[in-house]
């Protein structure tokens, strides 16, 4: 026989399961993403990122679209500044040339300098001098061209940055061999975002992922660095 007190604990554990269950499945709708952060300098050492920020992003409408703005902003300012970047170094390149055939004619005229006169002699000097500093002038206008074009990119990539923390679901740092964790990550498509300064190298990781149940791995090395678009 089913007493009134054996209902109202069949209840109670009817309602205790409804309770839970969404939790238990969004506990397996989620997983952890680890791994280390290492890559390879110039001179060919290993380096571990050490306590540096990784964050996470979950694709979202809002995203998605400052994302989208933040790209075609940076691209339609940086081309312009690429051209002339490139219309510079093909000037340079000429001028440099131009200098190396002076060179080699003054070169030529000194091998015959008895038949040449005195006044020949100061063109092809003149005419020299003239182009080492047509030289010079254009290595400093490469120089600025390229300049331009890195500061372009350098303001684009803080204002992506700032789009990144805005949307950013979850912020780790590293420990002191640059290993992270991100626990309790919705299943699904995700980006996972750092940035690492060694010395005078710069390392960025935009990495897309896709996160399962469980446990998994996600290095950022030298090798998936760079998945980037605010480059020139």
């Amino acid at each position: 026989m089913t007493t009134g007190r054996d209902t109202n604990r069949h209840a109670a554990v009817g309602w205790l399961i409804l309770a839970v269950l969404p939790t238990l499945i969004g506990c397996s709708r989620s997983g952890a993403l680890s791994g280390d952060v290492v890559v390879r300098n110039v001179s060919g050492d290993f380096s571990r990122g050490a306590r540096i920020s990784v964050y996470l992003i979950l694709p979202s409408e809002a995203f998605e679209r400052e994302w989208a703005e933040a790209v075609a902003a940076f691209r339609q300012e940086v081309a312009p500044a690429v051209e002339a970047q490139k219309a510079a170094e093909r000037r340079s390149e000429e001028a440099r040339l131009a200098w190396d055939r002076a060179l080699a004619a003054r070169g030529k005229a000194g091998a015959r300098r008895g038949n040449w006169t005195l006044t020949l002699r100061e063109s092809a000097a003149a005419a020299s001098h003239q182009r080492w500093r047509n030289l010079r002038a254009a290595e400093g206008l490469v120089f600025e061209a390229t300049k331009r074009v890195w500061g372009i990119v350098r303001k684009h990539e803080a204002q992506a940055e700032t789009v990144v923390q805005k949307h950013a679901a979850k912020r780790v740092q590293t420990d002191e061999v640059g290993h992270y964790v991100l626990v309790n990550v919705p299943a699904g498509r995700a980006y996972v975002y750092a940035r690492l300064r060694e010395k005078q190298e710069d390392f960025v990781w935009f990495a897309p992922v896709d996160v399962r149940s469980g446990t998994q791995r996600a290095d950022l090395t030298s090798e998936n660095q760079r998945r980037w678009p605010f480059v020139p």
